[in-house]
């Protein structure tokens, strides 16, 4: 009989160390998922988006059509704030972008990083001015 007891007291500690660790697993945070930045190709679609020239768009969380869309989108609202020169400051299709500018003589080139929520579109432009 004392065997028995003893089997069982072994019985009883493995589960409450399995129930233990289930428990941690259960309220332990999330690990991120890890989603890699897809190049588009932008072939035929390069000078018709908008910005004279669309040199480079990738996205994350999303697909190439709704980055083109993106990039139409802004260039719609850069223009419609002030022209060629123009800024954009407010969302476009839900997305919220910023933009870095490099200006010469008679043109700028621009990359642009556009968010809404887990998805991203970042492009590099250049407008003739």
């Amino acid at each position: 009989m004392h065997l028995i007891t003893k089997g069982w007291a072994a019985v009883v500690a493995v589960a409450a160390a399995l129930t233990a660790a289930l428990a941690m697993a259960a309220i332990a945070p999330a690990q991120p998922v890890a989603r890699a930045a897809r190049s588009c190709g932008l072939a035929g679609e390069w000078n018709s988006l908008g910005p004279t020239y669309v040199e480079l768009l990738n996205v994350t969380g999303t697909n190439c059509t709704t980055g083109a869309k993106v990039i139409e989108a802004y260039n719609r609202c850069r223009l419609n704030a002030g022209g060629v020169k123009g800024s954009c400051h407010s969302k476009v299709l839900g997305f919220r972008c910023s933009e870095k500018r490099s200006t010469g003589p008679v043109q700028f080139v621009a990359s642009a990083h556009c968010t809404a929520r887990r998805e991203v579109v970042t492009f590099s432009y250049s407008e003739n001015t």
